[in-house]
């Protein structure tokens, strides 16, 4: 049978124009869709296990098993390292491969690794168990990433990333404590406990994945759209264009990601080089130098900040774009990284944790959504992939340059040099990827 260029042209646009829709062919405008509420499950469930292992990691280590802190230093760096791998190679093969199978396999894995945390005894053996764990995570957070990306409405892109966000923010305030509770026994069972508690939580996960149903709907939607469309007659009439709100991207892939994430992920790797510093360095500060024996009411007071944040700029960020809330976000990180070497009372520290809190939860999920949508829907998971592995770099590169500048200079003077690298991320925003800057470098493309 002769080919038909023009036919095959209308079969592969509309088909392309019938997989963003729904079977009953209305437009997808529904935020919290049944596969949405599926992934924030398994996603809280993983924010959660996270949390309860940085909690209590080191006293596992070094009380239970008898090792030391530098030992659990290596399993949080092996922990690091595989769920960077992970995700530098999850992304791209989500987009070849499909991302639900790999989103499963991915808390599977998570899964496994928790349970066998709670079986093993020798240290060596929990390295290798942590390193699985790492890549598990890796894989699984980065499909995860892609699945939002697929089945939120573009025109609400940055609310729904904002609202996927908020279990992890929940996590992140109430998960140590739960942690604590669990291990208050101080026995070897109490932490092992904790550990099957949190395969639980995996299993739970990893059941919600695999009930994620879209991509079978579009293999599904694609297989009949084609049967019908062979048969049907092609006129010029009938050639359907594509749609004017069709997603654009810079076209051109390297090493296989869009040329045109690569802006916002360089500014967000140096931005996590100074983000590192209320991380590590936080707790010492108010501990040896404010003198406070809990400030775990700052975390909370600065998760409340962010989850206030998710619930409100997401929106503001889909209706004005990302600019109106990174840059002014990037401007009260600066000042509240600058003002925390200042506090001499937990009170103020308290009072800083707050807006730095919300302008942290404002800017991360608007990053996130930048980068997703400035990418071609073909390449999701790789952009998914990028946003997490800049983190990681970052987080990686920084915590151990601050912790020489720590021992070198102070813990005040860590802040500060956070500040300036926050600002340079700022400004490096402004020059290569503001939404001013990359419209017009599409205006220019377009030009031509």
């Amino acid at each position: 049978m002769a080919r038909n260029p023009k036919k095959e042209e209308w079969i592969d646009v509309t088909v392309t124009k019938l997989l963003r829709k729904n079977p009953d062919g209305e437009q997808k405008e529904k935020l919290f869709s049944k596969d949405y509420i599926l992934v924030m499950i398994s996603g809280t469930g993983q924010g959660f296990t996270n949390h309860f292992f940085a909690a209590i990691l080191v006293l596992y280590v070094e009380g239970i098993l008898g090792g030391t802190v530098a030992q659990a230093g290596i399993l949080g760096m092996m922990y690091s390292i595989t769920a960077l791998a992970a995700r530098l190679t999850a992304g791209g093969a989500s987009d070849k491969f499909g991302r639900v199978k790999l989103l499963v396999g991915g808390t599977f894995l998570c899964a496994v690794a928790c349970l066998l945390f709670g079986l093993a005894h020798a240290i060596p053996a929990l390295i290798i168990i942590r390193a699985f764990h790492g890549f598990g995570f890796g894989i699984a957070h980065t499909c995860a990433g892609a699945v939002v990306a697929d089945v939120l409405p573009k025109a609400r892109m940055s609310e729904g990333i904002g609202y996927f966000g908020l279990g992890n923010t929940l996590a992140q305030a109430i998960g140590p404590a739960i942690a604590i509770a669990v291990i208050s026994g101080g026995e070897a069972f109490h932490f092992r406990l904790l550990f099957f508690i949190s395969a639980g939580l995996c299993f739970i996960g990893m059941i919600a994945n695999a009930c994620v149903s879209y991509e079978r709907k579009q293999k599904a939607t694609l297989a009949l759209a084609q049967r019908q469309l062979e048969e049907a007659p092609v006129t010029e009439a009938a050639t359907v264009p594509a749609e004017p709100d069709e997603p654009q991207s810079e076209g051109k892939a390297f090493l296989g990601f869009d040329r045109a994430v690569f802006a916002p992920i360089l500014v967000l790797v140096v931005m996590f080089l100074g983000v590192t510093s209320t991380v590590l360095f936080l707790i010492p500060f108010a501990t040896t130098v404010l003198g406070i024996a809990n400030p775990g009411p700052y975390f909370a007071v600065r998760a409340a900040g962010v989850f206030i944040s998710r619930l409100v700029f997401g929106r503001i960020a889909d209706k004005r774009g990302s600019d109106i809330i990174i840059i002014p976000g990037m401007i009260i990180m600066v000042a509240c990284l600058a003002l925390i070497p200042f506090a001499s009372s937990f009170g103020m520290l308290i009072a800083i944790g707050f807006p730095h809190g919300m302008a942290q939860g404002a800017v991360m999920p608007t990053f996130n959504s930048l980068i997703l949508s400035r990418c071609s829907p073909a390449r999701r998971g790789s952009a998914a992939g990028a946003f997490g592995a800049s983190i990681d770099i970052g987080f990686s590169v920084g915590a151990p340059l601050q912790g020489l500048l720590a021992d070198i200079y102070s813990l005040q003077f860590v802040f500060w040099v956070s500040a300036i690298l926050v600002a340079i991320s700022l400004v490096m925003f402004l020059f290569i990827a503001s939404d001013k800057r990359y419209k017009a470098k599409l205006a220019r493309v377009k030009a031509l």
